[in-house]
């Protein structure tokens, strides 16, 4: 897939990715307003109201801080879908931009999408969600159920929870578990480039130095990180609730979100988060809210179902393809010894 001829093979199979990415792009813009909606509506909770105030937390690594105030379930809602509108155009409008990524797909091959950030955002929800459908379903056969610390949640609650989920864990097992490992070894630098680095960690090791002692700090707080994150789904500081058998694909997800984090940044790694939490499950609500569906219904939501059918099979399939090409494609021609992470200079894209 070198060189810049548009053979037949490489426009259909390009088409065919961009099909799916923009079916994939569709249900992520059509689920702001549908989540607006199931909070504002007043359909989902006989007890609360979008403005109803409750407690919350943050994570500090495995540690649950209660905030010492209350928030209104509304108001930081509306917040958190700018935040995250905000990070979705970010990604966008980075080198390369989506347009740019396209021109180079259908130029040299469906790899060259992976130039722009906003494209590999697109390609780790699909990866995580079908990769994370795998483990669990492999998991549950030799565990059991995976349970569901949200069986007693007011449903409106349980939505704000899962839209704060990915900004919250983000900072709490990325940023404070890794971030600031990358800030300590930023010493001696100039404060941007340790707030560089606290972005994206890999910025520390970029360069010379690349795959020196800083990439093992990293990568090593990395593991740590996403076993943490996987304990914490089953028991920590009160904040679990899932069985042993949801072990498996956290720790899974954990790895994956912290490669995001120092490979591409903070927003990467909570967009990809996002598309788990929020994304997942966010028609169900809509449903319930506006037609009266429950959220667990076995015949749910249509628009749950196609969220369902396009993470686990459809682009979701597509993208983990992708993502073990690129890799064997990376590991061949670079060497086993560092085939899988790319060491070149400004590999990242700077926040």
């Amino acid at each position: 897939m070198q060189g810049r001829s548009r053979n037949p093979e490489t426009i259909v199979v390009v088409a065919v990715f961009l099909g799916l990415a923009f079916l994939t792009l569709a249900l992520i813009v059509g689920s702001f307003p549908a989540g607006v909606y199931a909070v504002f509506h007043g359909g989902l909770s006989d007890q609360l109201g979008y403005g109803s105030y409750v407690s919350t937390f943050i994570f500090i690594g495995p540690v649950a801080a209660v905030l010492p105030f209350a928030v209104p379930i509304g108001g930081v809602f509306v917040v958190l879908m700018a935040v995250y509108a905000g990070m979705f155009a970010y990604g966008a409008t980075q080198q390369k931009r989506p347009l740019q990524a396209v021109r180079e797909a259908f130029a040299r091959g469906v790899g060259g999408l992976m130039e722009s950030p906003f494209f590999v955002i697109l390609v780790a929800i699909g990866f995580i969600g079908f990769t994370g459908t795998l483990i669990t379903a492999a998991s549950v056969s030799v565990l059991g159920s995976v349970g569901n610390p949200f069986a007693n949640y007011d449903p409106l609650l349980e939505l704000g929870t899962l839209t704060l989920a990915p900004l919250r864990e983000e900072f709490g097992f990325r940023v404070v578990l890794i971030g600031i490992f990358a800030v300590v070894l930023s010493i001696g630098r100039s404060p941007r480039e340790a707030l560089r680095a606290l972005w994206r960690p890999s910025a520390v090791f970029e360069g010379a130095a690349a795959g020196g002692a800083a990439g093992v700090v990293i990568w090593a707080a990395t593991v740590g990180s996403a076993v943490t994150f996987g304990v914490c789904h089953v028991n920590c500081g009160g904040a679990g609730g899932w069985s042993w058998a949801k072990l498996p694909d956290a720790i899974w997800g954990g790895l994956v979100l912290g490669y995001l984090y120092v490979r591409y940044g903070f927003h990467v790694a909570v967009l990809a988060h996002w598309g788990v939490d929020y994304l997942g499950g966010v028609y169900a609500f809509f449903g319930q809210s506006a037609f009266g569906i429950p959220i667990n219904a076995a015949n749910e939501y249509v628009g749950q179902t196609l969220v369902d059918y396009d993470l686990t099979l459809l682009f979701g399939v597509a993208s983990f393809v992708l993502v073990v090409y690129l890799a064997l494609k990376r590991y061949v021609a670079n060497g086993a010894a560092g085939g899988l992470i790319d060491k070149r200079p400004g590999a990242g894209p700077p926040p």
